[in-house]
């Protein structure tokens, strides 16, 4: 087996600096991109 798999795990456990973001917050700010781009979509076509 090559070790260099092992280089690219212990690459990814190391503490690198930037704002920490869960997975969690992630997916709630894609769906409040999502909300609010239907939101203005909607306005848009409301207003034409």
């Amino acid at each position: 087996m090559p070790s260099g798999g092992a280089g690219l795990i212990r690459f990814f456990e190391d503490e690198t600096p930037g704002i920490k973001v869960g997975p969690t917050v992630v997916v709630i700010l894609a769906g409040i991109l999502l909300i609010a781009t239907v939101i203005a979509h909607i306005a848009a076509l409301a207003a034409a």
